[in-house]
C-alpha cells in the first residue's frame, strides 16, 4: 500500500466517522424538539392562566365598591 492510498483511506474513514456522528446527533435532537414543543405548550397555558388572573384583579380594583361587596356576598353564599 502506498502512502497516498493510506492518506485517502484515512480521509475517507474520518469523513465516514463525522457523517455517523452527525447522524446520531440528528436522531437524538428529535426528542429534544418534542420536549421543547411540550414546554412551549405549558408556557402558553400558564400565560393564559396568568392573563385571566390579572384581568380578574384589574376588574376587582377598578369596579365600584358596592359591586365588589355584592360579588363577595355572592361568593359567601355560593361557598
Amino acid at each position: 500500500m502506498s502512502m497516498w492510498t493510506a492518506i485517502v483511506l484515512i480521509v475517507i474513514a474520518a469523513m465516514a466517522g463525522q457523517a455517523w456522528r452527525h447522524h446520531v446527533k440528528a436522531r437524538g435532537s428529535n426528542t429534544d424538539r418534542e420536549a421543547l414543543d411540550d414546554l412551549h405548550q405549558r408556557i402558553d397555558s400558564l400565560e393564559n392562566d396568568l392573563r385571566n388572573r390579572v384581568e380578574t384583579l384589574e376588574r376587582i380594583v377598578t369596579d365600584d365598591k358596592d359591586d365588589l361587596k355584592r360579588q363577595f356576598d355572592h361568593l359567601d353564599k355560593a361557598g
